[in-house]
């Protein structure tokens, strides 16, 4: 391929990342996962001695997965990368898992929006490579340009001055708050019917571990805590609003677009681009609600996929 190597296992030394790895597929977040079991793959560029495209599986019982616990995993590459040598790396990545004596290989996506060139690429040719899309879900992100108003639609633009005639305040909370946003979001969550996908302890290990890329927030109004959400820093461009949820006793000042109002500031002030909603879905079908809240609140949908592929 050119300039352009593949390279099988950790990368090497005199080797740097020239791409924008998100903190899923970063060796440290990974080894908090399981600290063995991992298979790594890099497109380097041989005269620059750069790594600029990567995937990470963690194998078990012939099975390899992109990400083993975590919202997503997949590639991450540069933008710049042809899509020539991303087509190459995924057929050589699959010869390396097969020899590894791997039978059925599961990649989750980041959702599409993240990166719409590399997802456009990569979908279709993992299609192309007889991958099938095992599971879809819809996201929606709102772009951060301009004030946050005026991405709303009417109703949440009342919500919004509601709110703040109400004398809310949204603030980021220093990590010694986890443990009471985390109760808080799930004793909201268990008065609409729902859990939360991650226990508490998991949850700690991590961001004890990335204090800089685990943010908490709180809306209160007076020294009552309303609203709160656990947001994830995902690499140079995306906050995640990973959890959220309010009091249902405040559901007339809907203090979640506040909370939303926040981070999105916070993404302004430290110049991310995408503030990522998070995917609308119970048991695998769409929360039609709770997208349409989303949407209201300027979020664009897009697409998150896992691909299967299992070889006979």
């Amino acid at each position: 391929m050119g300039d352009y190597i593949f390279h099988n296992g950790p990368l090497p030394a005199n080797i740097r990342l020239d791409f924008d790895e998100s903190l899923f597929n970063t060796a440290p977040y990974r080894l908090l996962q399981s600290p063995s079991g991992w298979h790594s793959f890099f497109v380097i560029h041989a005269k620059e001695k750069t790594a600029v495209a990567g995937i990470h599986f963690y194998v078990d019982e012939n099975v390899a997965q992109s990400p083993l616990r975590a919202p997503f995993g997949s590639v991450d590459c540069a933008d710049d990368l042809p899509s020539q040598v991303l087509f190459e790396f995924l057929l050589f990545v699959e010869g390396e898992i097969k020899k590894a004596g791997v039978q059925k290989v599961v990649i989750k996506h980041s959702p599409a929006a993240y990166a719409p060139r590399r997802e456009a690429l990569l979908q279709t040719f993992l299609l192309n490579l007889g991958y099938r899309a095992a599971n879809a879900e819809t996201g929606a992100v709102i772009p951060v340009d301009g004030k946050f108003e005026e991405h709303l639609d009417p109703w949440e633009k009342r919500k919004l001055k509601q709110a703040l005639a109400s004398a809310l305040q949204c603030r980021q909370l220093t990590p010694d708050n986890l443990d009471t946003l985390y109760h808080f979001i799930l004793a909201s969550r268990k008065q609409k019917g729902y859990s939360l996908s991650m226990p508490l302890e998991e949850i700690r290990r991590v961001a004890e571990r990335f204090p800089e890329r685990y943010l908490l927030f709180g809306v209160y109004q007076d020294d009552q805590l309303v609203a709160a959400g656990i947001s994830i820093v995902v690499n140079d461009r995306v906050l995640y609003n990973f959890y959220s949820a309010h009091d249902s006793a405040y559901d007339h000042l809907s203090p979640v677009v506040f909370l939303i109002e926040g981070l999105y500031s916070y993404c302004t002030l430290y110049n991310l681009t995408l503030l990522d909603l998070g995917t609308s879905a119970v048991e695998g079908k769409p929360n039609f609600g709770l997208l349409d809240f989303k949407m209201r609140l300027g979020g664009i949908p897009t697409p998150k996929l896992t691909f299967e592929k299992t070889f006979s």
